[in-house]
């Protein structure tokens, strides 16, 4: 007698249509999954399954294989909580988005866990007004949602220029943690367009809605100064040498822009760094990062980028070196 074939254990109708649905409120499950909690056939528990869909609104089939069903969201574990936490943390930490925008998020997972580890977890800065780019993210989050077109000032050194955009992606730029806002510009025949949200100024919705497409990653257009990998065929790795301090923060990981690194024999470590071209061949959106380590960074290739990391740092150091020139203040005697 096959599975398909056991004689169902004698529960009514409704009794197993509140045992499915008690079950799959708690986590999702496949068929299988659910014919072996009740006891009954694969046969009658999928023809309960079509029963409870034409009942239950919440009910979903995620993607297999195989098909799971679950009713609403399940809830997070105590575990799950804290790795979001640690998540958020550390993108606020690196500045790759807003503090404010977290803050709620944060609270939430925050309160359902235990007394002591709430007491135990490291206090967020909180500032007393938000900051422009919190209303940015807020404004261009809920305009994505309901699919509402966003008008903006895109604020560039000495111009500002007013822009309308169908916002379709929000996305982190690979090597800054700079929040990105890609798409259509209903202004210009629906091209797509990438804005930093940090450049983004007096961001309202408005009224109407548009029809959303899904963007190929492809689609993604290079920024003016720091353009987007698409493909690795316009990507180069760069290899880089972390010293002192620096080969420690590496090890200590935080850096989602490195590969894995090797330690070499004198303590020293090397990682790989994937970053753009831009269109001269030289990934420019990386120097001025490699530059932040100081002296505890070297480039070991390609050649093309050690030569212009060397030529930079070479002009950084003549800069450093020059007495400035003490101007006048306005209005001084």
């Amino acid at each position: 007698m096959t599975s398909d074939e056991q004689p169902e254990r004698v529960q009514s109708p409704v009794q197993r249509l509140f045992l499915l649905a008690r079950l799959l409120r708690a986590r999702p499950h496949t068929v299988a999954e659910l014919a072996a909690a009740t006891g009954q056939t694969l046969a009658v528990t999928a023809r309960d399954l079509r029963e409870l869909e034409t009942l239950e609104p919440e009910l979903r089939v995620l993607p297999g294989p195989p098909q799971r069903y679950v009713i609403g969201t399940p809830e997070l574990d105590d575990a799950a909580r804290l790795t979001l936490l640690r998540g958020l943390d550390a993108l606020a930490a690196r500045g790759s988005e807003p503090a404010a925008s977290l803050a709620p998020l944060r609270a939430a997972l925050a309160d359902a866990l235990p007394a002591h580890v709430r007491a135990a977890l490291p206090r967020p800065h909180v500032t007393a007004r938000p900051a422009a780019s919190d209303l940015a993210l807020n404004a261009v989050t809920q305009a994505w949602l309901a699919c509402r077109p966003i008008r903006f000032q895109e604020w560039q050194p000495g111009v500002r220029r007013a822009a309308r955009l169908h916002p379709l992606r929000i996305e982190a730029h690979p090597v800054s943690g700079d929040l990105l806002v890609v798409g259509r510009d209903p202004e210009h025949a629906g091209e797509v367009r990438t804005y930093r949200l940090s450049r983004m100024l007096h961001v309202t919705p408005e009224a109407g809605t548009f029809t959303p497409d899904l963007l190929d990653p492809g689609q993604t257009p290079a920024l003016p100064v720091t353009p987007l990998p698409t493909q690795a065929a316009d990507s180069v790795t760069v290899t880089l040498r972390f010293m002192g301090e620096a080969a420690f923060r590496v090890l200590e990981g935080g850096h989602a822009c490195l590969g894995e690194p090797s330690i070499n024999p004198d303590g020293s470590v090397d990682a790989p760094l994937l970053v753009p071209h831009d269109a001269g061949g030289v990934p420019r959106s990386v120097l001025p990062w490699l530059l932040s380590w100081g002296p505890q960074v070297q480039v070991l290739g390609p050649d093309g980028v050690r030569a212009a990391w060397q030529r930079l740092t070479r002009e950084a150091a003549e800069v450093a070196a020059q007495t400035p020139t003490r101007f006048m203040q306005h209005g001084a005697a």
